[in-house]
Order: C-alpha cells, then sequence, then structure tokens
C-alpha cells in the first residue's frame, strides 16, 4: 500500500463507521463500477468525496489529494485534477452559439483534454495562459470522440498555482504529442482574411507564419516573441512553415529571445527585381539582382506574379522562399515587399563580353518572341529578344509595356484579345520586319542566367 492510499484509508476509517473489511469491498466494488481500469489509489480518492470527506492537504503533498491523469475514467464526478496547461484553443462559439474554450492538461505522463463551457468559459478566457499550473475541483469526466475528456460546468473551479518556465512546457508539449512552437516576430503583412508574420522559431530558424484569423483583439508588434499552439509545422530544408487557423491560440511571451543577432537575410532574399518569365501552367520566375549576383526564384502562383510585374526595376524584398540544393521556389506564405524605383548608371559604348552589368549599346536584333498568360484578372507577358553586338549573341528578357509596343506594335491591353493564331502571325511579321535592323538598347548583361534583361529599345525600323 502506498503512502497515499495509507493517508486516504485512515481518513475514512477515522470519519465514518465503515470497517476496514467493509472499506476493501467498497473499493473492489468502486474499481469494477469503472471496469477495472483505476487503481486502488484512485477509487480510494473517489470514495472520499463521495462521502464527503476532506482529504487534508496540509499533511501531504498537493499531488496526493488530485488524481493522476492516467487513472481519470469516464463518469468520474466531482473529481480533482492538477496538471499544467501544454495547450489551448481561443474562445470559439459552438454551432449553437455557445461559448467555449477546449484546453489540454497535462502531468508528467500523460494529457487530456479540457472543455469549459458558457459563463465558465468566458470566466477562464481571459486569465488561462499555457504554461501554467492548475488544480481542477469539482470536474466530471466524459467520452468525446472516444476520447476521455474533462468537463468543468458552473459549479467547477480552477486554482492557479504557479508558472513553468517555457523550455519545460516545450519540452513535455512535444514528449505528450502537443508540439508547441516560438516566433520572434521580424515583419508581419495584415490582409483581407488574416496575418503572415515572419521570423525565428524556437530554434532560432527562420519561420513564415499564416494566422487564418482576424481577431481585433490580436495585437501583434514586430519584436513580439509568441507561442504558438494547435498550429501546423512543416519544416523546410532552410525554413519553417507554420499555418495557425481559428482553433489556434497565440500567446505573447515577456521573455525575448536573441535571435535578432542572427544574419536577417535568411528570413528574405533582396534586390532589384530586373524581370520574370511567365509558365505555360500557373506560376513563373522571377530574376533579382542582388548582392551576389542575379537570383532567379520560381513561383508556383500567378497571383505572386501579377504583385511582381508591377515591380520591375524596383527595390524588393521576397519574404520566405525555399531553398532546394541551389534552387530558390516560393513557399505557401511567401510575400513581396516593393521599395524604391531604381534608375541605373548604364555603361556606354561596351561591347556585351566586356560587361556584367547595366549596359547602354548598339546591337542587331537576330530574333523576337512572345509570351503570354491571359487568366482572369492576370494579364502577364514575357518578351524575348535575341541581340548580337558582334562579340556576342545574347538573349534579353523584358516585360515592359513600352517594350511590348515597340517591338509587337500593341499595347498591354491589347494582347489578351487576340487568339494564339494571330499573336503567332504578329511575331511573325514583326520578325521579318526588325531581323538584322540594328537597335540602341539599354539592359542588363548577366553571365549566370540564361537570360539577360532589357530595359530600353529604340529600333531602327
Amino acid at each position: 500500500m502506498s503512502k497515499t492510499e495509507d493517508i486516504i484509508e485512515n481518513e475514512i476509517l477515522k470519519h465514518t463507521n465503515i470497517s476496514k473489511e467493509e472499506l476493501e469491498r467498497k473499493i473492489q466494488e468502486k474499481i469494477e463500477e469503472f471496469g477495472g481500469i483505476i487503481k486502488r489509489e484512485a477509487a480510494l480518492i473517489v470514495l472520499a468525496k463521495e462521502l464527503g470527506i476532506p482529504i487534508p492537504r496540509e499533511n501531504f503533498s498537493q499531488q496526493l489529494s488530485a488524481l493522476r491523469i492516467k487513472d481519470l475514467a469516464v463518469g468520474f464526478r466531482g473529481i480533482d485534477v492538477e496538471g499544467i496547461v501544454i495547450s489551448r484553443q481561443p474562445l470559439l462559439k459552438s454551432s449553437a452559439g455557445k461559448e467555449y474554450l477546449r484546453f489540454a492538461l497535462a502531468d508528467e505522463n500523460d494529457a487530456i483534454w479540457v472543455i469549459a463551457w458558457g459563463e465558465k468559459a468566458l470566466e477562464l478566457d481571459p486569465q488561462l495562459k499555457i504554461g501554467q499550473k492548475i488544480l481542477l475541483s469539482r470536474a466530471s469526466v466524459r467520452k468525446y470522440r472516444d476520447k476521455k475528456e474533462i468537463v468543468l460546468d458552473k459549479n467547477s473551479t480552477i486554482r492557479m498555482l504557479e508558472n513553468i518556465d517555457t523550455s519545460t512546457i516545450m519540452e513535455l508539449s512535444r514528449k505528450l504529442g502537443f508540439p508547441l512552437t516560438l516566433v520572434e516576430v521580424v515583419k508581419s503583412f495584415s490582409d483581407d482574411t488574416g496575418i503572415t508574420l515572419y521570423g525565428y522559431n524556437n530554434e532560432c530558424r527562420p519561420s513564415a507564419v499564416r494566422v487564418l484569423s482576424k481577431d481585433p483583439r490580436l495585437k501583434i508588434s514586430e519584436g513580439d516573441t509568441l507561442l504558438l499552439s494547435n498550429c501546423t509545422i512543416n519544416t523546410f530544408d532552410n525554413y519553417s512553415q507554420v499555418t495557425c487557423r481559428p482553433s489556434s491560440y497565440l500567446q505573447k511571451l515577456d521573455k525575448k529571445q536573441t535571435c535578432f543577432e542572427r544574419d536577417m537575410e535568411e528570413l528574405f532574399i533582396s534586390g532589384i527585381l530586373l524581370g520574370y518569365e511567365v509558365f505555360s501552367r500557373e506560376g513563373g520566375k522571377i530574376y533579382l539582382l542582388t548582392n551576389t549576383g542575379v537570383k532567379s526564384i520560381v513561383f508556383f502562383r500567378d497571383e505572386l506574379l501579377a504583385e511582381a510585374s508591377n515591380l520591375i526595376l524596383r527595390g524588393t524584398l521576397v519574404w520566405g522562399y525555399r531553398k532546394i540544393d541551389d534552387a530558390l521556389r516560393e513557399i505557401a506564405y511567401t510575400k513581396l515587399e516593393g521599395g524604391e524605383q531604381i534608375f541605373p548608371a548604364f555603361e556606354r559604348n561596351k561591347r556585351f563580353l566586356e560587361v556584367e552589368g547595366f549596359i547602354e549599346t548598339r546591337a542587331n536584333i537576330v530574333s523576337i518572341d512572345l509570351n503570354r498568360k491571359c487568366r482572369g484578372a492576370y494579364n502577364l507577358f514575357s518578351i524575348y529578344v535575341t541581340l548580337d553586338d558582334g562579340t556576342s549573341t545574347i538573349k534579353f528578357l523584358s516585360n515592359s509595356s513600352k517594350i511590348l509596343h515597340e517591338v509587337f506594335s500593341m499595347s498591354q491591353e491589347e494582347l489578351c484579345d487576340y487568339t494564339n493564331d494571330v499573336i503567332e502571325e504578329i511575331i511573325a511579321y514583326r520578325q521579318d520586319e526588325l531581323g538584322g535592323e540594328e537597335a540602341t538598347i539599354r539592359g542588363y548583361i548577366s553571365r549566370r542566367q540564361r537570360v539577360s534583361f532589357l530595359v530600353e529599345i529604340s529600333p531602327t525600323v
């Protein structure tokens, strides 16, 4: 017999006329009542409560008068349970319009969901935090979706005991299958459906978080450290991607991380947006002139490519990206942030082979081509002009509506008015007119990409 059992048994015998033999019979009956899944100690605690016998907490540790989570069984009523809040949801409403609050309670080995309804949920919501050690009193246990769940009603009480440090909570939640993550916010974007955050997680790895909620109570500032509960986490080689839905919970922490000391460019790629190419399928590829040369990033959404089309020759930050070997790709929560317009200085009278950078020179037009994408609200196009200056033949890319008019004699608005056959005829006609002709050009010569970038062209024809 454990010390706990001995203390409780003595209390029952002291406060009742029950004999030791009769008490033992009642203990076995109580165990059988719950299908044999509870231990003798749990049965004694339940009996003591049913008999109205207070268990003197001052005589032994606080845990001994509260049931362990593994001892809970469906049908328990009026019980005390002590544990640590390792996960929670925000205050939500049922389909019937009634408020409820769910949170996960854990001891060192087990965890269980707890639900509070109505006024009790409204009472708990502002004070219940992840990481708090609490004592539930007069609670019940029911079955919900084939699992045990603690229910708090209007007669139940909750007492806040102490706060547990974040690292302990993170480890306990991971062990018990309720993973939490931290994010130290560096940048935030808000739109009609939620908030996108970029920062560092608890391992100081770059992280993008999409919060699918417009809760006006959710005030997030750059520099905040957030504890995220009930969110979905996907981890790539260089970035973690987190999705927080309306049932997820975000909790601000007073303690700050030190990840701001890391290189901020782990979170974004910055440079001058030189141009983009459209794919026949959804998406395309953008080209950024960075401090280390021209880099390409594959986008899988036309929506993002359309945003990029408005940032040509502007300083641009691409927040959130995935690195696979040497290739860069967008993630689900990639965002573009545009800066100032760039007015480059062009080197004059240089040959293609002499320069990697912005150049102004004359060259002969070898060939022209045009790819377009007309889908819904998006009117996207890529112009290709192959030029030869006598030292080298280079294929240039442009997305300029002015160059579209100069080369193909059509406006951007007209692009989607024509069929593919008509477009092919226009390309062939203009090829016959411009092929072999000299033009003055301004552009950027890239040695690392398969295309260079055309800023201006003035054919002699």
